[in-house]
């Protein structure tokens, strides 16, 4: 009994803290640059009643903080010939939704969440930890650990703090459109032990390019361990 409430306290303790972390997150704003852009076409055959689901996410990528992960996204976005096969997005699907939480992709080996491979080896090391995950719409690597980065990503759904200093993030979300459409996606049907979407998410194709001009834009802060006055 006094374990249990011993953990209920911490559960309180935790919720109110992260009630207050929140407002202290809103109220801190940083410019980051945007150097490429990426189109990711999704298609969800039989979405619901009305049909399929069919739109983009138009995704910022932030390759002045991050200048090897971005290569890395961007390059495979676009297709890199290997002499086993090509490294592309197009064809493959998102293979895990956690709803209000995250959307992860990019498993280009395997499927289903066990493979993957980047454009310099298996895997690569973590880049840095520079850009948090406080804004929705983020767009970070997955890993099975540190400096395990391949070609699997994922986009948070909402604040996500608790990533950082464990995932990249490398690069937004950045227009209305978009955010409304990873919405639609948000609410695709998942297995409840598995997460594993009902309705296939197909990344139908992908393209990226670098800027003439870099873009600056606001995003809430950056990292999680961001002092407060």
């Amino acid at each position: 009994m006094a374990t249990l409430l011993a953990m209920t306290l911490v559960v309180l303790a935790g919720a109110a803290g992260a009630a207050k972390s929140k407002l202290q997150w809103e109220s801190k704003k940083v410019n980051e640059t945007i150097t490429a852009e990426a189109t990711l076409e999704i298609l969800v055959k039989n979405y619901d009643d009305s049909g399929d689901l069919h739109g983009t996410l138009k995704i910022g990528l932030f390759g002045e903080k991050v200048p090897m992960t971005v290569l890395n996204f961007l390059s495979i976005c676009n297709g890199v010939k290997r002499p086993t096969g090509e490294l592309k997005f197009a064809g493959s699907h998102c293979h895990r939704l956690i709803q209000d939480m995250h959307l992860q992709c990019g498993d280009i080996t395997s499927g289903d969440g066990n493979g993957g491979i980047s454009i310099y080896g298996d895997t690569f090391n973590d880049e840095n930890f520079d850009i948090g995950h406080s804004e929705k719409g983020t767009i970070s690597m997955s890993n099975r650990g540190p400096n395990s980065n391949g070609s699997q990503f994922f986009i948070i759904m909402r604040s996500m703090q608790s990533l950082d200093t464990r995932h990249v993030a490398f690069g937004q979300v950045i227009d209305k459109a978009s955010l409304e459409f990873l919405e639609k996606l948000n609410e695709t049907p998942t297995d409840y032990n598995t997460f594993n979407p009902k309705r296939k998410i197909k990344i139908v194709d992908c393209t990226a390019s670098n800027l003439k001009k870099p873009l600056v834009i606001e995003r809430r802060a950056a990292v999680q361990d961001d002092k407060f006055d």
